[in-house]
């Protein structure tokens, strides 16, 4: 059984972090090419289109459940609108929208990072690509690379959110005093809380900084509003490298559009690396029924972490098909 676990995930690895055997470009198609780019591709939120035709009556302040950014893989209708609307729709997950003018540290950053993820730097297809911002066009071999993940190190907060490849699955968890939602996620089996108790962000002076920060919630209307801060600066905005700093601020504006959907706007302000906050495109995910996420017998999300061991024999076999020495 152990042997099965590990090449299971050793699968479910190769999937999600690109196998270096593969050209990059696959990894990041344009548009027009593979898959089709949804209903809310370029669309403003109040513009949303939903596939969900549940009409049924539900409590919008409650996201209780297992939620997924591939509902389809438990057997339930497509979900068009959960696709990631960015760059090359359907491959490769990102934070996605526009991203702001850098300032010169947050130029820096970002040139020491070197994803694995996006068009393959100095190809042809990244010179004609000139609408894209260069830091989705500068993918190397992951062999080559310095993602964080391909270390085990934790993902933060932001990557945790917009992860949508395999293992996209994530539960809310509201407390029974109604003072937090615990947040839950697949891939890595990581995990946030989101505090609702009145509670103020910390003075960052006096905590330590953390992957997922330190997060509070009100509720505007039907939209619940999370403020985040206190971010580890070694973790990555999203796959494609984008830095983030200790003192940038991310707001999360949670809603539940229709019985089966839920959907989050994300703004990350971070003036230290960028000039103007970064506005997401909106990620969407659909409800799946327990009895829908089981295997033999056993109902949740999987534990998908990302063992240390298990990630080194990988890139043996990752950095040789690389021709890595």
């Amino acid at each position: 059984m152990a042997n099965h676990t590990f090449w299971f995930r050793l699968m479910r690895r190769s999937t999600a972090a690109g196998l270096a055997a593969f050209p990059l470009i696959l990894l990041a198609q344009p548009p027009g090419r593979g898959a089709a780019a949804g209903p809310n591709r370029g669309k403003p939120e109040d513009a949303f289109i939903s596939s969900d035709k549940d009409t049924r009556p539900y409590n919008k302040h409650d996201f209780n459940g297992l939620w997924s950014r591939n509902p389809q893989t438990y057997g339930l209708p497509a979900c068009p609108e959960c696709r990631d609307p960015g760059p090359w729709p359907g491959n490769g997950y990102g934070f996605h929208g526009p991203p702001p003018p850098r300032t010169p540290e947050g130029e820096k950053r970002l040139m020491a990072s070197k994803p694995g993820r996006g068009i393959e730097l100095g190809s042809e297809e990244a010179k004609r690509r000139t609408d894209l911002d260069i830091g989705m066009r500068r993918a190397v071999l992951p062999a080559f690379g310095n993602d964080p993940e391909a270390r085990c190190e934790p993902l933060g907060l932001a990557r945790l959110i917009t992860f949508s490849g395999g293992g996209a699955t994530m539960e809310m968890i509201h407390t029974p005093a109604n003072d937090r939602i615990i947040q839950r996620f697949e891939w890595t089996w990581d995990n946030r809380e989101i505090w609702m108790d009145g509670r103020k962000i910390p003075n960052l002076d006096d905590y330590l900084p953390r992957y997922n920060g330190y997060s509070t919630a009100k509720w505007e209307g039907d939209t619940l509003v999370v403020t985040s801060t206190g971010f580890d600066d070694r973790q990555w905005l999203d796959q494609y490298g984008y830095p983030i700093s200790e003192h940038a601020v991310l707001e999360e504006r949670w809603d539940r559009p229709s019985p089966n959907r839920l959907r989050v706007q994300l703004t990350l302000t971070d003036p230290m690396l960028y000039t103007q906050p970064w506005k997401a495109s909106l990620k969407v995910w659909g409800l799946v029924p327990k009895d829908k996420m089981e295997v033999a017998g056993w109902s949740g999300i999987l534990e998908d972490r990302c063992i240390p061991s298990d990630e080194s024999l990988f890139n043996k076999f990752r950095d040789h098909a690389a021709g890595k020495k």
